[in-house]
Formats: structure tokens, C-alpha cells, sequence
């Protein structure tokens, strides 16, 4: 699963570059499967390399929608975007596969050690496997967490959310500490 993740995370990158708008405003359409044909790729993805920019906003909105519940601690509107069963890659390493509440009752349980968390969004990446038939949601973000304590903690972070049925299914983040920029 791990491969399948570092995957996407790369090709939710050079998806969201390679998109373009022509001179009429409209997207600009590739043939990615003509270029794949004509380069010999040193490997072969396990589980897509046929990703698509994808128009379907109700998946981004929902799962945004997660995200500004996360920032507000208003954790239990999950099941307005959660499937019913929901696997998670945290960012710490834990693996979990639970019911709705039992996510719900992982998150609120954290979020209940802070005072307030502010989030910037960097980015969101839209995207559909076309061979899998699978939507994905990637964001990018940068998270200030104050603790309780008075500790603050910020991070950046990337999150792959599949999307299946209009709900969240599987999430996976992964976590880098912000540092200060050094001094040349």
C-alpha cells in the first residue's frame, strides 16, 4: 500500500503540472497514453500511471469540508464525508482500518489535547485513475497546532484522500516538521 501511495503522491505532482489552459480558456487536452508509448519507462507503476485531472468538485468540497471541520472541532459532521468504513495512514506511522466512529473518536480524541489548530492550504490536486476507476483528493498544507499546554507545533503536510461512492474511504499523510530557513 505504501508503493501505491508514494506513487500517487508523485504523480498527483506531475499531474497537477502538466495540466494546461488553451487560448479559449478551456483545458488543454494530452495523450498520455501516446507519449507513454513512445518513452520506455524504467518502471511500472503497481498500481496506476493513468491519472486524470478530474472536474468533480463534490469530491474536493467534501473533502475540504474535513478539513475546515478539523480546524473548527466540529469533528462530528464526519459522516456527512466518511465512508463507513475508513482506513487511515496517520502520519506517525499508526495504521488503522475501523468503522466511521472509530475514526471520529481517533480524531476528536487528538484534537481534544488543542486549544486551536489553523490550517493554510496549499494545494489541491483533483484527480481520477482512469484504469482503476478511482478519485482522489490531494492537499497540501501547512497546520499549526497549539496544544492545550501552550506548546505550538507546525508542519507541513501531504494527504492523499480516496474518494469512493461520494465518501472518504482511505487517507494517508505524511508529515514534515517546518524548519526556520538558514541564514546564507
Amino acid at each position: 500500500m505504501k508503493k501505491v501511495l508514494y506513487l500517487f503522491a508523485t504523480i498527483a505532482l506531475f499531474a497537477s503540472c502538466k495540466g494546461g489552459t488553451s487560448t479559449d480558456g478551456t483545458a488543454a487536452k494530452t495523450d498520455s497514453a501516446a507519449r507513454k508509448d513512445s518513452l520506455p519507462m524504467p518502471y511500472k507503476a503497481s498500481y496506476s500511471s493513468s491519472f486524470a485531472i478530474s472536474d468533480n468538485a463534490k469530491n474536493e468540497q467534501l473533502v475540504l469540508q474535513s478539513y475546515k471541520d478539523w480546524e473548527d472541532n466540529t469533528l462530528k459532521n464526519g459522516s456527512a464525508y466518511l465512508g463507513d468504513t475508513v482506513t487511515m495512514d496517520f502520519a506517525n506511522g499508526k495504521h488503522l482500518t475501523v468503522p466511521r466512529d472509530g475514526i471520529i473518536k481517533e480524531w476528536q480524541n487528538f484534537r481534544d489535547s488543542l486549544s486551536s489548530v489553523k490550517l493554510n492550504i496549499v494545494a489541491v490536486t483533483n484527480l481520477h485513475s482512469t484504469d482503476k476507476n478511482s478519485d482522489w483528493v490531494g492537499v497540501w498544507y501547512v497546520e499549526t497546532d497549539t496544544y492545550k499546554t501552550g506548546k505550538v507545533d507546525s508542519a507541513f503536510y501531504q494527504d492523499d484522500n480516496n474518494v469512493k461512492n461520494g465518501k472518504m474511504v482511505y487517507i494517508s499523510s505524511k508529515r514534515r516538521p517546518l524548519r526556520p530557513l538558514k541564514k546564507m
